[in-house]
């Protein structure tokens, strides 16, 4: 027990950072999935989405979950337990190596599969060796009841307690067996799911939840969310202080403009769409998460290079207030900007690609050498191209691969044009900065007073525009009156001298609300 304990506490003490520990972390999953693939199918893993992603997403939520667990039970500084847990997630690599050597030998045949039987038999003779378990060979059973002994022993020398000790290792079990049978699991639950919703008559979930399978990329999608929950439980284990700035930082009425926007677009896909599988509604989420991070991050990034700025208009920003420190924020832009890209690319290759596009663009506009920003039409410019990437997000990401149509093409134009003339209502409150800066925004290029005019008009315009732009697809009288009444609404709120975004961000929101009514009607 001694040299455990030396074992450990030099594990402990050891430099590893966050990107070392991500580093080695991944070289051991793929050295175990290059195994694992050479025992199953003898050959080395082919270049695939499952392979490059979905195996290390895998492994990786199941040790962060472990990790978590193990803190929550000992109260140990959850930074030790991540390094010593790293050190001895190595083992994963031993059972697969000692298969490889028994199929060199004995020709046997050796496959790993998830648990997708009965479950409650799985769980309750796992551990039987006389109990045979297709697709999960007696090394892989070895490797978690060992993982469930170390967890003990971890355990029982930080808190000399056996009963709580057995707990963890019983929890741990829990958890290696919940990720082994989550495609199972999924389907369950959305089967029954759907017996629950079948009975509710709509026309749009009736009818429209499961057809008996469920594929790899919707797996994936809730092993994300699953992984999200437990990066949070880390972060917020780690730190409460800095996870509570970083909930403060989320901008939430920014990202419900956006979010507005794809279900716009997923509208007019589901409606073009028939009735299509109810597992596209974990899509839905995978596409929501692919969005929110994509603009968290973009926030980041403009955050970043917004230092100067930001001292005198925004003072409350975490880098400005100094409750993060820069190294830290840059690692949770890492994590906004994987999680953004990991969700992106379960959903489909058009929501990738357009992800890909969103972040590219607002690059360009915060950092150097471009920094779009300081130019008041390119800002625009970006802002309405970014309303348009967004409305595409939901339009075509769900679409079969190359059977992209662009549906509604005036709604886009609609979306570019009113993000286009209403986005300069952001500069109001960093004019000082922006002066600062040498970012020449309306305010700064007029003057305070005359830019509220002109941005207070630009506005105004883009509610006119409207029932315009929609003509070929509807025209009201109410469209129009409604529009010129939020219009003038807005204008004469603008003026005021001591006029803010959010207010105008909400009025935004119910017109919108209004005008779908309006259509629906």
């Amino acid at each position: 027990m001694e040299k455990i304990k030396r074992f450990i506490r030099y594990c402990e003490e050891s430099n590893i950072g966050f990107g070392l520990w991500i580093a080695a972390a991944l070289a051991i999953i793929f050295i175990r999935d290059s195994l694992e693939s050479l025992v199953s199918t003898q050959a080395f893993p082919t270049f695939t989405l499952f392979h490059l992603v979905h195996v290390p997403i895998f492994f990786l939520t199941a040790l962060i979950s472990i990790i978590v667990l193990l803190r929550l039970v000992t109260g140990e500084d959850i930074l030790k337990i991540s390094k010593v847990s790293l050190v001895f997630f190595a083992l994963i690599i031993f059972p697969v190596a000692f298969d490889l050597m028994i199929i060199s030998v004995t020709g046997a045949s050796i496959s790993y599969e998830y648990v997708s039987g009965n479950v409650r038999q799985v769980v309750l003779n796992f551990f039987n060796p006389f109990f045979n378990i297709p697709g999960i060979p007696y090394s892989l059973r070895l490797e978690i009841c060992i993982i469930c002994v170390f967890s003990f022993i971890y355990v029982f020398l930080k808190t000399h307690k056996i009963s709580l000790s057995g707990l963890a290792a019983i929890l741990v079990f829990g958890l290696c067996g919940l990720y082994g049978t989550l495609p199972g699991l999924a389907v369950a639950g959305f089967i029954k799911g759907a017996s629950l919703l079948a009975r509710i008559p709509h026309s749009f979930l009736r009818g429209r939840m499961i057809k008996g399978t469920v594929d790899e990329s919707v797996v994936v999608i809730i092993e994300l969310i699953f992984a999200l929950l437990v990066t949070a439980a880390w972060f917020r284990l780690y730190d409460p202080r800095k996870f509570k700035v970083v909930l403060k930082d989320f901008r939430l009425l920014r990202y419900l403009c956006c979010f507005i926007l794809l279900a716009l677009g997923l509208a007019l896909y589901l409606g073009a769409a028939g009735r299509p599988d109810g597992f596209i509604f974990v899509k839905i989420l995978g596409m929501s998460g692919t969005l929110f991070f994509a603009v968290r991050f973009s926030a980041l990034v403009n955050d970043i290079f917004d230092v100067d700025c930001d001292a005198l208009s925004n003072p409350g920003r975490p880098l400005i207030s100094g409750s993060i420190a820069k190294s830290e924020y840059l690692k949770v832009g890492a994590v906004y900007l994987a999680f953004s890209l990991l969700f992106a690319i379960w959903v489909s290759a058009a929501c990738f690609m357009i992800t890909l596009f969103f972040i590219g663009i607002y690059f360009l506009y915060s950092a150097p050498p471009f920094r779009l920003k300081r130019f008041f039409i390119f800002s625009s410019f970006v802002t309405g191209l970014q309303a348009v990437l967004i409305l595409l997000m939901g339009q075509v990401s769900l679409s079969p691969a190359n059977t992209t149509v662009l549906l509604c093409p005036p709604l886009l134009w609609l979306a570019f044009t009113i993000f286009f003339l209403g986005s300069n209502i952001k500069d109001i409150k960093d004019i000082e900065g922006d002066r600062r800066c040498r970012v020449y925004s309306l305010p700064v290029i007029f003057g305070e007073r005359k830019g509220r005019k002109i941005i207070a008009f630009l506005v105004f315009l883009s509610y006119l525009l409207v029932p315009f732009l929609l003509y070929g697809l509807f025209y009201e009288l109410e469209v129009f009156i409604l529009s010129l009444l939020f219009g003038v609404i807005n204008y004469l709120y603008i003026r005021r001298p001591d006029s803010r975004e959010q207010p105008v961000f909400l009025l935004y929101f119910i017109y919108f609300a209004f005008l779908g009514l309006l259509v629906i009607a």
